[in-house]
């Protein structure tokens, strides 16, 4: 929750981002470095991610990205940090600070390092429920990933809860 912001408060704003989309438009090409330090850092050492001649070798035009690299990073947007270098916010529905509750992923074709990713975000529902650990707010909410050829790459259902 935002500080200083009551629970009614909070719930009254999530019900308002129903039908809310944000857009983002990456401003750069995705790159083979992040393919493979992301490859590295969960563990999977596919060719595929690293290695040309092998990822030619099974159809693709060039190394691919790690399926979920797009959905778990942020390197789409083009406005994360300001002159100072501070972190700063990635758009009204992000700022909310709920936390993950689950992810559904539809893979349609992979990522190249040439590719430029627009992003497409958009709030679904707002539900609430009530349990063991109290009164809890989830917020469902679709982003669908594009290249430079508007092409759909990934989309991702994601579900946000918030303690109120």
């Amino acid at each position: 929750m935002m500080t200083g912001q009551s629970g009614d408060e909070l719930l009254a704003e999530l019900k308002n981002s129903v039908g809310r989309e944000e857009v983002y438009h990456a401003p750069d090409e995705m790159g083979r470095p992040v393919f493979r330090q992301y490859a590295l850092a969960i563990g999977d050492f596919n060719p595929l991610y690293r290695d040309r001649e092998f990822a030619r070798g099974h159809g693709l035009r060039d190394v691919m990205a790690p399926p979920t690299l797009i959905c778990e990073t942020w390197q789409y947007v083009d406005e994360d940090m300001n002159e100072l270098g501070e972190l700063i916010g990635r758009g009204e529905i992000r700022e909310l600070g709920g936390l993950r509750a689950g992810n559904d992923y539809e893979f349609f074709q992979p990522i190249h390092p040439d590719d430029v990713i627009t992003a497409r975000r958009k709030v679904k529902n707002v539900y609430e429920k009530t349990g063991r650990s109290g009164h809890l707010v989830f917020q469902e909410i679709e982003v669908s990933f594009y290249n430079q050829r508007d092409e759909l790459l990934v989309r991702n259902n994601e579900t946000l809860f918030y303690r109120l």
